[in-house]
C-alpha cells in the first residue's frame, strides 16, 4: 500500500482525484457517516447516521467506549468546520450589533469550549482584539494536551473487535481522543488570536476541578468590569456556565448547539476542514478508499496540521503522489499555481 504524508491544506489535491462523489465513515463502526456529491463550488451533503448509531458501536468496546467517537464528537467536527450552525447564531448577530452601538467598551470573552468549536474562525464576527482570555482557561485546555495512549490500552483496545486490528498501530504512545481535540482544535484557534487577544490574570489559582474553574472565570471577568469600567461579555455553549453568569450579573450568550444534524450543503473548503477535524478528532477515518490518519506515529507536535493518508488503490495513490510532488514543486520556486491541484 502506498503511503503520503501530506499537510491539512493538500487535502484538495486528492478531493480532485476522488471524483465528484466522496463518502466518510469511520472504519472501525459498521454504518457510514456522511455522503457528498460535488455541485458548484461546494458539495450536497447526506448525513447518513444518527445517535443510536454511535451509541452501540461505541459500547462494544467496553471500558473504553468514551475513547470511540460519539455522535457528540461528530457534532462538534461539524461546528467546528462551519458546516453546522449554532441554532441561535442569528440572535446572536443581532445581540452583536446593540453591542457595537454601546458607548462603554466591549470585550468578549471565550468559554473553553468555544475554543473546541472555533467560533472567531468559523463565523468572523469578532475581532481577535476585541477578545480578552482569562488564563484560566488557557490553563485548561494546556492542562489536558498531553495526555497518551499505553501500550496496554492499546493492546486491550485491540482485542475487542474482531477486524482492522492493524488500525490501532499508529496510536500506540500517541495522543487520546480529549488531547487531540486540545491539540488539533483548541490550541489551534488559541495560537490564531494570541497575538491579539488579551489575556486576562484570574483572581486565584485555577483548580483542577472544572465546575471551580468556571466559577474563577466568571468572578475575574466580574473584577475586570469593575476595575476597568468596561463590558466583558462571556461566549459559552455550556448551560451551566451561563447560569453562574446570571447569579454574578456578568453578561454573556448562550449558544444553542443543535441535537439532530441539519446539514444538506457546505463549501468546499468547509468540507475539507471538516475532513481534517473529523481524522484530528477520531484518529483515523476513510475518505472512499484512502485511510486517513489525524493521529499517527512520527506526528511532529510542531506540525498539528500533518495527515497520514494510505491509499488502499494502489492507482490513485500513485496518481495522488505524482500530483503532490508537482504541486510542492511549484510551491518550492514560487509560482502560484490556479490549476486544480493547488486550490
Amino acid at each position: 500500500m502506498i503511503e503520503e504524508i501530506i499537510n491539512a491544506s493538500e487535502l484538495q489535491i486528492l478531493m480532485n482525484i476522488l471524483g465528484k462523489e466522496i463518502e466518510i465513515t469511520f472504519p472501525l463502526y459498521y454504518f457510514k457517516l456522511l455522503r457528498g456529491i460535488q455541485r458548484g463550488d461546494g458539495y450536497e451533503l447526506e448525513v447518513i447516521c444518527d445517535k443510536s448509531d454511535f451509541e452501540r458501536e461505541a459500547a462494544k468496546f467496553n471500558e473504553f467506549a468514551s475513547e470511540m467517537p460519539s455522535y457528540n464528537d461528530y457534532l462538534s467536527c461539524l461546528l467546528s468546520s462551519g458546516i453546522l450552525q449554532y441554532k441561535n447564531i442569528d440572535k446572536f448577530k443581532e445581540k452583536l450589533r446593540s453591542y457595537r452601538e454601546l458607548k462603554k467598551k466591549v470585550y468578549f470573552s471565550l468559554d473553553t469550549n468555544m475554543l473546541y468549536q472555533r467560533f472567531l474562525s468559523v463565523y468572523n464576527l469578532i475581532s481577535p482584539s476585541e477578545v480578552i482570555l482569562v488564563d484560566t482557561v488557557i490553563k485548561e485546555i494546556k492542562a489536558s494536551l498531553n495526555y497518551k495512549y499505553s501500550p496496554r490500552q492499546i493492546t486491550e483496545m485491540k482485542r475487542m473487535i474482531p477486524h482492522q486490528k492493524n488500525l490501532f498501530n499508529e496510536f500506540v504512545n500517541r495522543k487520546v481522543k480529549k488531547s487531540r481535540y486540545v491539540a488539533y482544535l483548541a490550541m489551534r484557534e488559541y495560537k490564531s488570536i494570541m497575538a491579539h487577544a488579551l489575556e486576562l490574570k484570574s483572581i486565584v489559582e485555577s483548580s483542577v476541578n472544572k465546575e471551580e474553574n468556571d466559577r474563577i472565570i466568571v468572578k475575574t471577568l466580574k473584577g475586570y468590569e469593575e476595575e476597568r469600567h468596561v463590558l466583558p461579555v462571556l461566549l459559552t455553549a455550556d448551560n451551566g456556565m451561563a447560569d453562574l453568569c446570571e447569579i454574578e450579573g456578568i453578561e454573556h450568550f448562550l449558544f444553542e448547539v443543535p441535537h439532530v444534524i441539519d446539514a444538506d450543503y457546505c463549501s468546499s473548503e468547509c468540507l475539507l476542514d471538516f475532513i481534517f477535524n473529523l481524522a484530528a478528532v477520531f484518529g483515523v477515518i476513510k475518505l472512499n478508499s484512502v485511510i486517513v490518519y489525524g493521529e499517527f506515529k512520527g506526528k511532529s507536535s510542531n506540525k498539528p496540521s500533518e495527515l497520514k493518508l494510505i491509499f488502499l488503490d494502489e492507482k490513485i495513490g500513485e496518481i495522488f503522489g505524482r500530483d503532490l510532488r508537482i504541486c510542492r514543486k511549484l510551491m518550492e520556486i514560487g509560482i502560484e499555481n490556479k490549476s486544480p491541484i493547488c486550490n
